[in-house]
């Protein structure tokens, strides 16, 4: 299977061909597409070889454990991206990442789970794996420019490189690469960023590319989407049971881990006639605790202390001084809210935000943006509700 010749201003934005080149690299120049077996690495490997570029693909061995259904869903992307890479006429290649993926990813995952904070692997995942040990591998005596699927934007600000929105909210990944440094960046290439994902399934349907009807893939990065992650979890994790209790300490129910719920999921607790939902989780004690309601008081807060914050393109001047007005954004496709960043420390930075913000789960990024610029993410390590009177 072939895939059929398609008017060429009909598939590329201006604003895509205008991104490449202001920056990155020349037709002709050898490109690495790290390629997943979906639909975005495949629509990205084609806009690219349309364009001129000398394209080669990587697959990414991450996983090798079957789904529920005993279907090893990495051989079957595996399959899918030789599909796509035949249609194309580009040569692939799998690396296998495992080990890799296990010591610097998931064994951190674990360890904080364990602990009873809800980690990101998918953040974990782009700073250490797919911009680290894949760009280093994959690009090594072959080129100097990566690209990925990614609905991002890298844009040139003088001699920064900096970390842009895709103009695709609803599925911009900017948050996602809020820890990957700028000279990562310098290497990396975002061509779906100036595209919408509408767009990008039209353009796969017009290309007839072999991913072009794949459903979205979703779930913890790269180990997939699994009926009760909770149960996945168990698998890897010392179960320690304990007691789920309101506010007022009054046993409601029991729980199998503190890595079970989050801070704001409903709890589904038999034999109640309201919903509840996760409030805190006292670590201690070994007790989730539980409110009734969605808009439990205790599920709001307006402040945080982050650690391990990253700066993509530096630490701005004014959080020395008087502290620095920006937006900040504490989950994935949700608004970022204004705040006011001030550093708590010397590792810490504290954010109070304008208005009450719902359900912030400690071991999750707070990711701060200026407009559509991305400029960094820490791990939200505190939170609480600040004191009216304090206020001057």
């Amino acid at each position: 299977m072939f895939f059929r010749r398609v008017p060429y201003k009909k598939l590329i934005h201006r604003r895509y061909l205008s991104s490449i080149h202001r920056y990155g690299p020349k037709p002709g120049e050898k490109v690495v597409v790290a390629m997943s077996g979906g639909v975005d690495s495949s629509v990205t490997a084609y806009l690219l070889k349309k364009q001129g570029f000398d394209v080669d693909a990587v697959y990414m061995r991450n996983w090798d454990t079957s789904d529920e259904q005993g279907v090893c869903t990495s051989e079957e992307d595996w399959k899918d991206v030789q599909r796509v890479c035949e249609q194309l006429k580009i040569p692939c290649r799998r690396l296998d990442f495992t080990k890799e993926y296990w010591t610097e990813v998931f064994e951190r995952v674990l360890s904080d789970y364990a602990k009873g904070v809800t980690p990101n692997p998918d953040i974990l995942c782009n700073r250490e794996i797919k911009f680290g040990t894949l760009m280093e591998r994959a690009l090594e005596g072959v080129g100097e420019w990566l690209a990925t699927g990614h609905y991002a934007r890298v844009v040139r600000a003088g001699d920064q490189i900096r970390l842009f929105r895709g103009i695709d909210r609803n599925k911009d990944q900017s948050y996602y690469l809020a820890n990957v440094g700028e000279s990562k960046l310098r290497q990396a290439m975002f061509p779906l960023g100036e595209l919408t994902k509408p767009q990008v399934r039209e353009i796969a349907n017009e290309a007839n590319l072999a991913t072009k009807d794949k459903a979205e893939s979703m779930g913890i990065c790269f180990v997939g989407k699994r009926k009760r992650f909770s149960d996945f979890l168990a698998e890897y994790i010392p179960q320690n049971p304990g007691v789920i209790v309101n506010a007022e300490g009054k046993p409601l129910g029991k729980h199998q881990g503190l890595f079970s719920l989050t801070i704001g999921q409903c709890a589904k607790l038999s034999g109640q006639s309201e919903r509840w939902f996760v409030i805190d989780k006292d670590i201690e004690k070994n007790r989730i605790i539980v409110g009734p309601g969605s808009d439990h008081p205790k599920l709001f807060s307006d402040s945080l202390i982050a650690r391990d914050f990253f700066w993509i393109n530096g630490e701005p001047k004014e959080i020395s001084r008087d502290g620095f007005d920006s937006e900040a954004q504490i989950r994935y496709r949700i608004d970022p809210e204004r705040c006011k960043i001030v550093r708590a420390n010397d590792s810490q930075y504290h954010f109070s935000f304008h208005n009450d913000q719902r359900g912030v789960v400690p071991g999750q990024y707070v990711v701060v943006y200026q407009g559509d610029w991305c400029l960094g993410g820490g791990v939200i390590d505190q939170v609480f509700k600040s004191d009216p009177s304090s206020d001057s």
